[in-house]
């Protein structure tokens, strides 16, 4: 459990708070693992503790009753979830948590967040960011499928993936898709094989190279160009 209160104490929501208030509560925390595949929170469960990711990733998904489902966001360590849900009027997921491979998640409860939150103001003006974190990466979403080709969806997710290693344009090389082609492309909201046959595509055009999972960006003004013709496309 002291690997995990370190782990914790460098997360958004503890970043910058007095070890001695943090380590009061940081074994309140439960550290709890899953296997790849294993759901980690069903749609339709009440929403108790919030979860930070130490390890591995989670997808969020959405499953109809026939048993298909969209990919709506991928986590990776040290992203939160629920944290828009525990002080909801309706704390139920209205989705399902997945792992996509062997993942760590520490949880804490309501009761030890409210303690937390009252107690301390780094905290609280941490959590508050974290809520204008998950809101922008919401907004993010609602233009990713807001592009109208599947052209212009792969260009604003790869120049996003881009942009979150804090590179510029000329620093630009190369991004790594945190998990497989069939994942992207559920994420994307398209078939995967329409997702391999556009970046085969967008290669012979010089917008990029593909090897694996590396996509090298080699054209990053026309890929911005995409971005912004699917804004405007039938404006």
């Amino acid at each position: 459990m002291i690997r995990a209160c370190e782990a914790l104490s460098k997360t958004a929501l503890f970043v910058g708070l007095e070890r001695s208030t943090f380590q009061e509560y940081c074994y309140l925390t439960r550290l709890k693992t899953f296997a790849k595949g294993e759901i980690i929170a069903a749609e339709g469960d009440i929403c108790l503790s919030i979860g930070v990711i130490e390890k591995g990733r989670i997808a969020i998904q959405k499953y109809t009753s026939g048993g298909d489902f969209a990919t709506i966001s991928l986590l990776k360590p040290g992203d939160y979830f629920g944290e828009d849900l525990i002080f909801g009027s309706s704390n139920v997921f209205p989705f399902t948590l997945e792992a996509m491979s062997l993942t760590e998640v520490l949880f804490v409860n309501k009761d030890t967040l409210n303690a937390l939150l009252e107690k301390s103001s780094v905290v609280k003006s941490n959590f508050l960011r974290i809520l204008s974190d998950r809101v922008l990466e919401q907004n993010k979403r609602i233009a990713l499928l807001s592009q109208k080709s599947i052209r212009q969806k792969i260009a604003y997710y790869l120049l996003d993936l881009n942009n979150e290693k804090n590179r510029t344009a000329d620093q630009a090389d190369s991004v790594r898709l945190p998990v497989s082609k069939e994942v992207v492309a559920k994420l994307l909201a398209m078939p995967r094989p329409s997702f391999s046959r556009e970046l085969i595509l967008m290669q012979k055009d010089g917008l990029l190279k593909v090897e694996g999972r590396i996509i090298h960006l080699c054209n990053i003004e026309r890929l911005e160009a995409e971005v912004v013709e699917g804004f405007t496309y039938g404006t």
